[in-house]
């Protein structure tokens, strides 16, 4: 697919999401209830990260999106997230930890048309608690910015992890002091340490 192509292709998407967060603006939809999103974003994600952009596809979470964790389970995180105005986010590209998908991925956007949004995305852990990591980045249901928040260029996980802590009860022990002032790439991919008492961490590899 050429470049032309490959920026239609891209700006359908964004109008595409725009229209599956917006026109149906129910809880079965984008809130709690719209779970049963979660294996096809994953089905589709890797689909579309062999057949047409392997930036579409899954890849891991990095230490540096590491905002905190909340004292809660993922279904009870999800439930708070739509009460403090987040929607679901079922076209966002896969991050997996040690190979293991996200639980959910939600967005917060200041209006259907911002410029930009932040990304949550959450992931159970053995302690019953939930932990999060965000990026901020131009909108992906923008269509003037669906094809530029594709390419990663904008995002910022610095002031991803400010905006989530300002908004989010987290705890933030172990959480990274200076997240990258810059994208995902910036930062390194994180493994989870499981223990029986205290739940998860993360480390560099």
């Amino acid at each position: 697919m050429g470049s032309l192509g490959r920026q239609c292709f891209l700006t359908v998407g964004s109008l595409i999401g725009l229209l599956q967060a917006y026109a149906l603006p129910v809880r079965w939809n984008r809130g709690p209830e719209g779970c049963w999103w979660e294996p096809i974003r994953r089905w589709l994600s890797t689909l579309l990260g062999r057949l047409f952009d392997r930036r579409a596809g899954p890849r891991p979470i990095t230490i540096g999106e590491y905002a905190g964790s909340l004292d809660c389970s993922v279904d009870e995180a999800e439930r708070l997230l739509w009460q403090w105005g987040f929607i679901r986010n079922p076209f966002a590209r896969v991050k997996t930890l040690d190979g293991v998908a996200e639980a959910g991925s939600w967005v917060y956007r200041d209006s259907p048309l911002a410029r930009r949004q932040l990304h949550v995305m959450l992931f159970a852990r053995q302690d019953g608690r939930t932990d999060v990591y965000v990026h901020e980045e131009l909108s992906s249901v923008n269509p003037r910015h669906g094809a530029t928040h594709f390419t990663g260029t904008g995002q910022c996980l610095a002031t991803g992890v400010r905006l989530a802590r300002e908004r989010l009860p987290l705890d933030t022990t172990g959480a990274p002091i200076d997240p990258p002032d810059g994208p995902w790439t910036l930062s390194e991919p994180v493994e989870r340490i499981v223990d029986p008492v205290s739940g998860s961490g993360a480390t560099r590899r």
